[in-house]
């Protein structure tokens, strides 16, 4: 049995989240597995999972289905058993990255490698619920995924200015690329927060009164996050003026906050989050930076800015995290800062 997919074969697509709707009364045991999966993302939608979140579980099952479907095989629910699941893990193992600046280069972390498996898990734990003949999730085993080093993702404000005045912002596209990045290094936003965004939420209304400071853009914003929670966010001055430079040349209607040139399916040109994450990275590349820079690296030196500024309490509220624990993994710094630090107290 072959492992890995062959480089460049065609991936199926599946269309889970969009598909008919499936009756979970109707799945038996000879139902196909496709079925389970498309009943299973109903479950998720109808208990309120977000829709940034349902893709990301369609794309890890379409990749479970493509693995046992292949060579045309259409297995049905009672085939699920241990050698599949072992099989799917080992597969996840050696599989190379589809896409990124490494595509092709190096396997899947074992961080992302838990992320299809917890998908599977929840799939499977559908399946007992629904007293199908399914394994049951435990027999999933999660890998050993080390905690990140929060030095993996850091950027010292030096690089960070280099990242964000890195546009040529006489043309609209740079103008607003140049918005973008502004809006995620003050607000430290995550990039499905970003695209969510209407302008109108942050757009002052034609008849309000004009700030003191004549930028009529708010000075906050309440974004929807993960976790389907709301929170509060803060722009600073020169977020705000980039904005407003860069709404300045919209002459559209949509209410997208950032938009392309390119329409989707359902009308609008609201920017999608890969092409927020391309434009961070080649942003990284024209500022001469080595590394791999994404979205979420501004989001870590947004948290670092604040926990280091004002507290970690402070900073965990901004962070829309549950617990502080989790703010404490985001911090970090260089081995160089800490040597000037440990110079200063200790000579």
């Amino acid at each position: 049995m072959m492992i890995t997919r062959a480089a460049g074969e065609p991936k199926r697509e599946k269309g889970l989240v969009s598909a008919s709707y499936v009756d979970p009364r109707d799945l038996g045991p000879n139902s196909p597995v496709g079925d389970l999966a498309r009943a299973y993302l109903q479950e998720l939608r109808d208990k309120g999972r977000s829709e940034t979140t349902l893709p990301r579980y369609e794309r890890f099952l379409v990749e479970f289905l493509d693995f046992i479907g292949r060579d045309g095989a259409n297995p049905r629910i009672k085939d699920l058993d241990l050698r599949i699941l072992k099989a799917y893990g080992s597969h996840l193992t050696r599989r190379r990255l589809l896409a990124g600046r490494d595509i092709g280069k190096r396997p899947i972390s074992a961080a992302s490698k838990n992320m299809h498996l917890i998908a599977l898990r929840g799939l499977l734990k559908f399946g007992v619920l629904l007293d199908l003949p399914v394994p049951g999730p435990e027999k999933v085993e999660l890998g050993k995924a080390p905690d990140p080093s929060p030095d993996a993702r850091h950027l010292d404000p030096q690089k960070l200015e280099r990242l964000i005045e890195s546009f040529d912002t006489a043309t609209d596209d740079g103008l607003r690329n140049r918005a973008l990045l502004e809006f995620l290094a003050a607000t430290g936003c995550r990039v499905s927060e970003l695209v969510g965004l209407d302008r109108e939420k942050i757009e002052l209304d034609p008849h309000a009164v004009n700030p003191k400071d004549g930028v009529r853009i708010a000075d906050e914003v309440t974004v929807f996050g993960k976790g389907s929670r709301y929170r509060r966010v803060f722009l600073r001055m020169r977020a705000r003026e980039w904005l407003e430079r860069y709404l300045r040349t919209r002459k559209d209607k949509d209410p997208a906050l950032f938009i392309t040139s390119r329409k989707k399916t359902d009308g609008s040109y609201r920017m999608s989050v890969k092409m927020a994450q391309t434009i961070v990275a080649d942003a990284a590349k024209r500022a001469g930076l080595a590394e791999s820079v994404s979205p979420h690296w501004l989001r870590h030196a947004a948290i670092t800015a604040w926990a280091t500024q004002m507290n970690v309490p402070a900073a965990q509220r901004l962070a829309g995290h549950r617990n502080v624990a989790t703010t404490s993994r985001y911090l970090g710094s260089t081995d160089a800062e800490l040597k000037e630090l440990y110079k200063k107290r200790f000579g």
